[in-house]
């Protein structure tokens, strides 16, 4: 008898499940309670979220096992997070798993939401812009930090045999440092970089190995079971209180002779500076010493990580793509000695005469597409798209990888085709392209640090064809197959440089 009533309960479990499944936009039917995490491989999840979009064009839900719906359409990606911005400017709220790693809940400008995002936002574009994202100080750090890298890489005895993974990362590394922190750090001296970086992929590559670290991330109250917790996310908290140790340690540094009635002279002592001032729920130091502890790190880590690691491995791809290409690098390097010559620096000014280095940057974003998933939004109300529901607190994701690897709009897509972008004047940058590769997604929750990205994508790789041509080391290829991460980093290889000024 109790089998017979366990098996009706199921039934009607399952059927509830079902029931409550088809309130979301059609898509892979999930399994009962775990959704569809057997058909998705973490490690290469873009794969099979490219095969669902094809299958599901513009619009899907996936179960993993809470329901995120996919957006792969252009135009609706402009209709839900443009149009209806405010309805999907939410962030996941995980306050469990974020006090695990150290983080206060609803925290920074990257994982709070409504008007506590809208304070933070505001208070770090501020502080950025007073210390290089505005005034013309953005461009002189980064043209700055971009001598110090072409001087390193002349330095380099073997250029025969050689990787700009490191020298890149430091150069990239050396301009947020200098926001943030006001120091840099030397090519000849950086470990702690090196260990910061690594620590980083490590701690990706630990959420990436256990599916139940995905599970606990909808349902927190698992990592309080001391087996499973272990399991699930061990290693995953241990990593990144290893990178919260070197933030605080840099903080604490920066902080130890700085009194809040001087002048700040970074991003870590204005911050500081507002949150002593008060007057921001927010941002306010009174409440206590635990905000700030947690504080501290969460607006540093997440404009750290977020400032450094998507441009390193933008520009990585962009050397191997040009190297293999070895006749888009010769006209790239022709319109940048036509242009800038070989007595200076390119500046962002130089942009308007160089459309096909523009092209190539915009190609190279399109083509690497480093990031599997973009940041997930929430939506804060129920949400009527194009005669389907999106309930409230559903989590949402602008499939930017699956748009600028699928879009019809571009032709032959896996090609590397930096013309592809300009009319057929050959000057032109043709609109309808530009502005449908979105590697900085769109809409109100867009990448806060576009602008600098921007320009150090630009004045790095640019700089770099200016000086040096870079091929493949003899008797080997360049090789552009992606491994498996969560961002799509190049593979480790060596490559030849030749010094050309």
């Amino acid at each position: 008898m109790l089998l017979y009533i366990a098996l009706g309960l199921l039934a009607l479990a399952v059927f509830a499940y079902y029931q409550w499944t088809a309130r979301f936009p059609v898509g892979p039917r999930p399994l009962p309670f775990i959704g569809n995490l057997l058909q998705i491989n973490l490690k290469s999840m873009y794969k099979d979220l490219d095969r669902l979009g094809k299958r599901y064009h513009g619009m899907y839900t996936v179960f993993t096992p809470m329901p995120f719906v996919q957006i792969t359409d252009f135009d609706l990606l402009k209709e839900t997070f443009v149009d209806q911005g405010e309805d999907f400017a939410g962030r996941p709220e995980q306050e469990a798993l974020q006090e695990l790693l150290g983080f206060g809940p609803n925290a920074g400008v990257i994982n709070s939401t409504g008007e506590n995002w809208r304070e933070q936002r505001r208070a770090a574009i501020s502080i950025m812009r007073d210390f290089g994202m505005g005034k013309g100080l953005m461009e002189a750090q980064v043209r700055s930090s971009i001598a110090d890298y072409i001087a390193h890489i002349e330095s380099i005895e073997n250029k025969e045999r050689t990787s700009l993974r490191w020298p890149i990362q430091v150069m990239v590394a050396n301009v947020i440092n200098e926001i943030i922190f006001a120091y840099r750090y030397k090519y000849e001296s950086c470990k702690p970089l090196m260990d910061y970086v690594h620590g980083f992929e490590k701690m990706i590559e630990e959420m990436m190995k256990h599916p139940g670290f995905l599970l606990a991330m909808f349902f927190p109250k698992l990592l309080e079971l001391p087996l499973l917790g272990e399991l699930a996310a061990g290693k995953v908290i241990r990593a990144q209180q290893k990178l919260n140790a070197y933030v605080i340690e840099n903080v604490d540094a920066v902080l130890a002779k700085y009194n809040v009635e001087d002048e700040p002279t970074c991003f870590v002592h204005a911050y500081k500076q507002r949150m002593e001032q008060g007057g921001n729920a927010f941002l306010d130091g009174q409440r206590g010493e635990r905000v700030w502890e947690m504080k501290r790190r969460q607006p540093v880590f997440r404009t750290q990580i977020a400032g450094m690691e998507t441009t390193t491995t933008t520009l990585r791809w962009a050397i191997l793509f040009l190297a293999k290409h070895q006749d888009k690098q010769d006209r790239l390097r022709k319109e940048i000695l036509d242009v800038v010559g070989k007595d200076r620096l390119p500046e962002m000014a130089d942009q308007t005469k160089m459309p096909y280095a523009r092209a190539c940057v915009l190609e190279v974003q399109r083509r690497a597409n480093i990031l599997q998933t973009n940041l997930l939004r929430v939506t804060l109300r129920d949400v009527h798209v194009r005669g389907q529901t999106i309930p409230k607190g559903t989590w949402v994701n602008g499939d930017i990888h699956y748009l600028m690897a699928n879009d019809p709009i571009f032709e032959d897509p896996d090609a590397f085709r930096p013309e592809r972008y300009l009319q057929e004047d050959g000057i032109t940058l043709n609109k309808d392209l530009v502005d449908h590769t979105v590697p900085f997604s769109i809409g109100k929750r867009a990448c806060a640090g576009e602008g600098i990205a921007r320009v150090e994508l630009f004045l790095g790789l640019t700089a770099t064809f200016q000086h040096f041509r870079i091929s493949s080391c003899e008797g080997e290829e360049i090789d552009l197959e992606r491994p498996q991460s969560t961002i799509l980093v190049p593979k480790e290889q060596h490559i030849r440089i030749e010094k050309l000024l």
